[in-house]
């Protein structure tokens, strides 16, 4: 007993004084050194749990992997799935949170993720994990620091305020003490137990694509020689034994044998791809953005010019645009996770339902494709006021001045402008005005 206590004891690894996290050069004070070693013993404590989980970790980090690489963001955060779940897709959290990367229901959506009595994505291996790599690089354009974006995927972009180090906000370093959010403190450990228990890259699952109508996976799973629990063991996100219609869908069968290679997900083109990484729509003080010009030998580029003010109407003042020192202007179309509530282009003319939630629509201008009661944002078309916009939504005037920094209530609006309906704007976000022709 004496000897296996030993052992344990001799395999823990050590905690560094630096080491190189998110890519990051990472220090770490003496205090954070002993509460790291904690949380390794503890990683420690049940050695068959341990190995188990190593040995999943050998067969779904690859898939984890390609996802974050293909949104652009660090392989470290591969750990933070461990972390959130064990690798268990079917885990829930007493708050709601479900599978890999433990995702609410509003921030899968968010993500673009797909939930519904047929689907639930946050269980699917490449697509949940694109989702998460999205959602980090979201926060990370918030906080400027890969660790203060850890802590956000906890807290939430403002929750995670009160325990960030503004100096190291921008840059490619932080420290780790004692006071560092616990959260952080388990990523890091994470990475110190598993990078050196993980040593093998196993290809055992080949995605395939399927676009085509409702499919039973009994049909499916016949054509791979599976029964129809193996194949949804394998395929933990459809909650139904059926394959459905509409958007392409990715699902996994066995290999015969682990290929040397990784077979690569078919349908990445459905998520983000990392040269689009600057339309997460947390914009940080001091952000230009530059519109690149495609055409070779090109002129650089300069900054988008704010966009003209509607005319409004005669009972308003004339609206005047955001001094452009003050607004980061976004093209409409370079922002895919606004269109989950807002479709633009428009449709060629708007259902009886839309034209009911578009009050202040201007032809050509995007379209609000959802209830105003699930509505996150506005923008701005027609030069409304706060008060006009407050109302449709229902959210008491007060509130929206407060979560936008609006002075006062009969302020008028440059056209294109994202207005906050339910939480704060970012405290180091400018205000985002949108460009469309």
């Amino acid at each position: 007993m004496l000897s296996a206590i030993l052992l344990w004891w001799v395999s823990l690894p050590p905690v560094p004084e630096s080491m190189v996290f998110c890519g990051m050069q990472t220090r770490i004070e003496p205090d954070a050194r002993k509460a790291l070693q904690a949380y390794i013993e503890k990683l420690y404590e049940h050695p068959p749990t341990l190995e188990a989980l190593v040995a999943r970790a050998e067969t779904l980090l690859p898939y984890i992997e390609e996802a974050l690489s293909y949104i652009g963001v660090p392989e470290d955060l591969k750990y933070l799935a461990i972390q959130e779940s064990r690798l268990n897709p079917y885990a829930v959290s007493r708050s709601g949170a479900v599978g890999y990367w433990q995702f609410k229901d509003y921030s899968a959506r968010e993500v673009g993720l797909i939930i519904n009595d047929t689907v639930d994505e946050r269980r699917h291996l490449f697509r949940s994990s694109a989702g998460a790599a999205l959602y980090l690089l979201k926060q990370y354009n918030r906080h400027r620091n890969w660790l203060f974006a850890i802590i956000a995927y906890y807290e939430g972009g403002t929750g995670a305020i009160p325990y960030i180090d503004t100096t190291f906000v921008g840059k490619n370093e932080v420290c780790i003490r004692s006071t560092t959010h616990w959260y952080a403190l388990r990523a890091i450990a994470h990475k110190l137990v598993f990078e050196g228990l993980i040593k093998r890259k196993i290809h055992a699952l080949q995605p395939l694509p399927y676009a085509g109508p409702a499919q039973p996976v009994w049909v499916i799973a016949q054509n791979h020689g599976l029964n129809p629990d193996e194949f949804l063991a394998l395929n933990p996100w459809l909650l139904k034994g059926v394959l459905p219609a509409g958007r392409p869908c990715t699902y996994y069968v066995p290999l015969p044998e682990p290929e040397p290679t990784l077979p690569q997900e078919p349908l990445k083109a459905l998520f983000l791809p990392s040269a689009l990484a600057m339309a997460v729509p947390s914009v940080p003080a001091g952000f230009s953005y530059i519109e690149a010009k495609e055409e070779k030998g090109a002129a650089p580029s300069e900054a988008l010019p704010s966009p003209p003010v509607a005319p409004v109407s005669s009972r308003q003042p004339v609206s005047k645009p955001l001094p452009p020192a003050a607004v980061a202007v976004l093209p409409l179309l370079k922002e895919p996770l606004l269109h989950q509530e807002w479709e633009y282009p428009p449709p060629a003319a708007l259902s009886r339902s839309q034209a009911r939630w578009n009050p202040f629509y201007t032809p050509g201008g995007p379209v609000l494709i959802v209830p105003p009661r699930k509505a996150r944002i506005h923008i701005v078309q027609r030069g409304e006021t706060p008060t006009e916009i407050a109302a449709h939504y229902h959210v008491p005037l007060e509130r929206l001045l407060a979560y936008n920094r609006l002075p006062k209530a009969d302020t008028s609006l440059p056209v294109g402008l994202r207005v906050h309906l339910r939480e704060a704007r970012p405290y180091d976000e400018r205000p985002i005005q949108y460009r469309w022709p």
